[in-house]
């Protein structure tokens, strides 16, 4: 009967391929001919070793050859039975005659069950990458030049292992000194933000399920030892393994003075809004006094035009004072809502006797005071006259029929008023139409009376 048990040493020893293999207490048991070969090592010197103590850290590349993730991928494959592909790492190999050889690698883990269903062993196959490692460096040095140009921290992030490879410039964002944080993204996401984290959070977990090249963007704040915060802006890009493990690749951009500036502005522009809205206030209750001053002269006159005159320039005053009013009350002081503040200054003119012959439409239209205090006067102007002329049904139309264009239309049927327009509301209407660069112009049609104003809604 032949010998059927198999040598499988002997069989690991004579593979091609670089093969290392590793109790769960991460000491070397076995490698193949091919992985001594490729790490210039012997078996006496490396089998029964922990694999850190057996392939140190290059002590002049100290923060560059990567024990901390090597390990980390170990103890992944340990705690989870599955296997990890690594990305590209440097991990350089001692020479036997002393010093170091400087060495790129792709490591793949494999587990190996136990009979009890645990990892037994652990069979490293690390790819020498070197070569095209070198020859991509010139590449690399430019990358290395353009993102210190443009202020930018490099990273690239395992979900599954939280392997967080990272450039100097991000323990420095992060308020850590270089290597401080180990290889793991846990220290640093503590110091996210509080009230980002979840964000960030979800933007990861929702990368999981996102195909190859997706693009990430995200924002956040980070809560520094010191006690200050400090913005940055993250952008990357989702990678998949060979075996469809997601790898995340970006850069960090230190965005916190862009931010400063902004909080700056926005403070400036409230103080504006608050000054702006104090002197609409101060003018409002200006005019009011100049009412309040005519109305006291016109009670000491007699004679009926003398009266009309005043009321005339007091229901002026007061189409003035309604723009004024309604930009401090409605907190904005830029624009005036026109569709609320025509139906209110008609409202006035009228009185509520008359609201039932007037019919206000205006589209949701927001107009510079500038624009809506020429525009009010002449409506008041139209109103105020051709109410009190005729008592008529009036309709005053505000529509933008272009795109740019306004036109306010005004309409009262029946026969013309028996009094036309005074003169001087004549020249009013004419120079408040100037001024917002319109046209205005009046007819009878069928039995009503039109006018219309065409000017454009913004200043050119």
């Amino acid at each position: 009967m032949p010998n059927t048990a198999v040598n499988f040493a002997a069989i690991l020893s004579g593979m091609p391929q670089p093969y290392l293999v590793l109790d769960p207490n991460l000491h070397i048991v076995a490698a193949s001919d091919s992985y001594l070969a490729v790490t210039s090592r012997t078996r006496e010197d490396i089998v029964g070793r922990h694999i850190l103590e057996a392939f140190p850290e290059n002590p002049e590349e100290a923060g560059t050859v990567e024990q901390g993730p090597l390990e980390v991928s170990l103890r992944h494959v340990l705690a989870t039975g599955k296997p990890h592909e690594m990305a590209v790492i440097q991990y350089d190999i001692p020479r036997l005659g002393g010093g170091f050889s400087q060495k790129f690698w792709t490591p793949i883990h494999t587990p190996v069950p136990g009979d009890d269903g645990k990892v037994a062993f652990i069979i490293q196959n690390p790819m020498d990458v070197t070569e095209s490692v070198l020859r991509s460096r010139e590449a690399d040095a430019r990358l290395r030049v353009a993102l210190h140009a443009a202020d930018l921290a490099s990273w690239e992030y395992e979900p599954d292992t939280d392997i967080w490879r990272r450039s100097h410039a991000v323990d420095e964002l992060f308020g850590f000194r270089i290597g401080e944080a180990g290889a793991v993204a846990a220290p640093f996401f503590a110091r996210i933000h509080t009230d980002d984290l979840s964000t960030v959070k979800a933007a990861m977990h929702g990368a999981m399920d996102c195909p190859d090249q997706t693009a990430m963007n995200f924002d956040y704040r980070i809560s520094l030892p010191s006690g200050g915060i400090r913005h940055v802006a993250s952008r990357g890009e989702i990678l998949r393994t060979s075996s469809g493990r997601v790898r995340m690749i970006g850069v960090l951009m230190d965005v916190t003075a862009d931010r400063e500036r902004e909080t700056e502005l926005e403070n400036a522009l409230r103080q504006q809004e608050l000054l702006l809205a104090e002197v609409n206030h101060r003018v409002k209750n200006s005019l009011q006094l100049v009412i309040s001053t005519l109305r006291l002269q016109a009670r000491r006159l007699h004679f009926p035009v003398t009266v009309g005159a005043f009321e005339e320039a007091i229901s002026r005053v007061r189409a003035i004072v309604s723009v004024h009013e309604r930009l401090y009350r409605t907190g904005n002081v830029l624009t005036v809502d026109m569709a609320n503040h025509l139906r209110k200054l008609c409202l006035d003119i009228v009185g509520d006797d008359m609201a039932d012959r007037l019919r206000v439409e205006v589209a949701p239209i927001e107009l510079p005071p500038e624009r809506a205090i020429p525009l009010s006067v002449i409506v008041n102007e139209l109103l105020a006259h051709w109410i009190q002329a005729t008592g008529r049904q009036v309709r005053i139309f505000l529509q933008e029929p272009t795109d740019g264009q306004l036109e306010l239309r005004f309409e009262v049927d029946g026969r013309p008023a028996s009094k036309p327009l005074g003169e001087l509301s004549v020249k009013l209407i004419a120079t408040m139409a100037a001024q917002i660069r319109g046209s205005f112009e009046e007819s009878h049609e069928g039995g009503t009376y039109h006018a219309v104003l065409l000017f454009p809604k913004a200043e050119f």
